[in-house]
């Protein structure tokens, strides 16, 4: 039982290490603006702390426009359009923007490896605490139960990481000035 309790443990040490290689978003000087079409996300804090996302729309002199709405889905369920037409649309100034990222497209293996690790810590708790005697628990009771919640959180937790997802972002441009 110890054997399965230490493997289980340097499995999720693996998984937990495999998530720390993290790309980093390299600043950028003047670029051109995206195109028409492309998923884009857009900090401007002089008009709203939190960040715009959505496709381009069209790219009037001065100015991107955002259709903020695309279809959205979320463990196989639509998320549903903004319902506000004058929210739908954003247009924000070159001026205000202090970043542009683009979307890369979807990715699942961050999100499995952090459902993982949430899962086998979360099962190992739960199992751990619910399986201990009532007379008499000790330490050894908790762990016979964690090893089995670790394996069944992991697999749980790795799951529904997967299910969710994450988009993925590159960096497009960093604070400065846009070209006209």
């Amino acid at each position: 039982m110890r054997r399965l309790g230490s493997a289980t443990l340097l499995v999720a040490i693996g998984f937990a290490s495999l998530g720390t290689h993290a790309v980093q978003a390299q600043g950028r000087g003047p670029l051109q603006l995206p195109r028409v079409g492309e998923r884009v996300r857009v900090r401007a804090p002089s008009i709203r702390d939190d960040r715009y996302v959505g496709r381009v729309e069209s790219l009037p002199p001065d100015s991107i426009m955002l259709d903020t709405a695309g279809v959205r889905r979320r463990l196989g369920f639509d998320m549903g359009p903004v319902l506000v037409e004058e929210f739908r649309r954003v247009t924000i100034p070159t001026n205000a923007i202090e970043s542009i990222d683009i979307s890369t497209g979807r990715s699942h293996k961050r999100s499995t490896i952090k459902g993982a690790i949430i899962g086998a810590l979360g099962g190992a708790v739960l199992f751990g605490v619910t399986n201990l005697p009532e007379v008499d628990p000790g330490f050894s009771d908790f762990m016979s139960g964690a090893t089995v919640g670790v394996v069944v959180g992991g697999v749980v937790g790795g799951v529904v990481g997967y299910l969710l997802g994450a988009e993925k972002w590159q960096s497009f441009y960093r604070a400065g000035v846009l070209p006209p």
